[in-house]
């Protein structure tokens, strides 16, 4: 989850001169609320309106920027994110990186789409975000820093870009997930999927392949030998009754694939924990 580092105010004059900054670590959200901007990002320059932010990105991109004529009055947000980011020309599901999930318990999509300059949909409910986040302190051990915190997925949330497409793939997805978490103990085929959701099979295991990196199959496979591991670990039940409780009616096909799975077979697996 990206985190909430600072906030500021800035105020630039044409004859204040060029500043220049090299951003090794930190996402730099540029609001403009007055005047043009020019911007300079390795090289390329372009200018920023009022009513635009621009985000500067980390990785040792070098920035220029300065007020065009009169005054530019903006706020910078500095936010830093631990997990992969891209740079990509246009908004394409994005496949998850993590070589494992963790399906248990449900997590939200993990992507988030945002274009580097834009022209504010919803200003005066982003400014009020931007303002409250400019007065902050960082402290990181006190609860100001979650209502930071807070107030910073807010606003990514309202700068987001997404497409109608995206946010179909993304809903059919997450029904999807839903779908094999509450019918996991069931058979699932392929035609089983295709008939609930009333969409051709290929198109389901497109779906979440584009989107978490599993096809259905891999999914409902790793869902079981989750909770599996779950009920080995905190109940007393045979593992025969733990093979049927979590969809499978062979308990040699339970065994074996619970070990290519955890490395263990399922007695191991329960003894060494």
């Amino acid at each position: 989850m990206p985190t909430f580092i600072e906030g500021r105010h800035i105020d630039l004059t044409a004859d204040a001169g060029k500043q220049n900054q090299v951003h090794l670590e930190y996402f730099v959200f540029a609001f403009v609320r007055q005047g043009q901007l020019m911007m300079v990002q390795d090289g390329v320059e372009q200018q920023v309106n009022a009513g635009e932010v621009f985000i500067m990105m980390p990785g040792h991109h070098k920035y220029v920027w300065w007020a065009k004529s009169g005054k530019v009055a903006l706020d910078w947000i500095y936010g830093y994110v631990a997990g992969d980011w891209h740079v990509q020309a246009g908004l394409t599901p994005a496949k998850n990186s993590m070589k494992s999930l963790m399906l248990h318990p449900p997590v939200p999509v993990q992507t988030l789409f945002l274009m580097q300059r834009r022209a504010l949909k919803e200003p005066d409910a982003i400014y009020k975000l931007v303002d409250q986040l400019v007065s902050k302190e960082y402290n990181c051990q006190s609860k100001q820093f979650f209502e930071s915190q807070q107030l910073f997925i807010q606003l990514l949330a309202k700068l987001q870009a997404q497409d109608n497409a995206q946010n179909e793939l993304t809903q059919l997805s997450l029904s999807i997930q839903q779908y094999l978490k509450k019918h996991f103990r069931d058979k699932i085929t392929a035609t089983t999927l295709s008939n609930h959701f009333d969409q051709r099979a290929n198109y389901l295991v497109r779906v979440l392949r584009q989107t978490i990196g599993l096809s259905p199959a891999e999914f409902l496979m790793q869902y079981r030998m989750e909770e599996a591991a779950r009920m080995l670990l905190n109940t007393s039940a045979s593992i025969a009754d733990v093979a049927v409780a979590v969809g499978f009616q062979n308990i040699y096909y339970f065994s074996t694939s619970f070990k290519k799975y955890t490395g263990l077979s399922p007695s191991r697996y329960r003894a060494q924990e």
